[in-house]
């Protein structure tokens, strides 16, 4: 058990640092990527990847040192916060096109409904174990 849980530990290290020099660098490309990026389009679309890429790292090494049930609409806001993140890093780097601003208020408007319905739950919740 213990060589599944270095190795789950090796690759959040390496998605968390790939994903956020992919985010904060000036210039995307970088000894993660594949690929030379020439174009301000497949910059706009790689960086809000790389957020999910430091997303899905960060939420493996929560999963290795936490105890606590996380649930399903917290780990999917989580991400989607991250790739917000990244998209206004792209914004002020790369600067913007209707498509990537359009994306970027989708991206908002999800994050907000996933935040109320997450509250509206926990109250459920809260509410009908007060109750019993």
């Amino acid at each position: 058990m213990i060589i599944f849980r270095i190795f789950i530990f090796l690759l959040s290290c390496l998605f968390l640092i790939a994903g956020l020099t992919t985010v904060f660098s000036p210039d995307v490309n970088n000894i993660f990527l594949p690929i030379e990026v020439n174009d301000q389009a497949t910059s706009i679309l790689l960086r809000p990847f790389g957020g999910f890429v430091a997303a899905i790292g960060y939420l493996s090494m929560r999963f290795l040192y936490s105890s606590s049930k996380v649930q399903v609409g917290t780990i999917v806001l989580y991400i989607i916060l991250v790739m917000i993140l990244a998209k206004l890093l792209s914004f002020f780097y790369d600067g913007y096109t209707n498509f990537s601003f359009a994306t970027f208020i989708i991206a908002i408007i999800f994050a907000l409904s996933l935040f109320f319905v997450q509250k509206s739950r926990k109250n459920q919740i809260s509410d009908q174990n007060f109750l019993n």
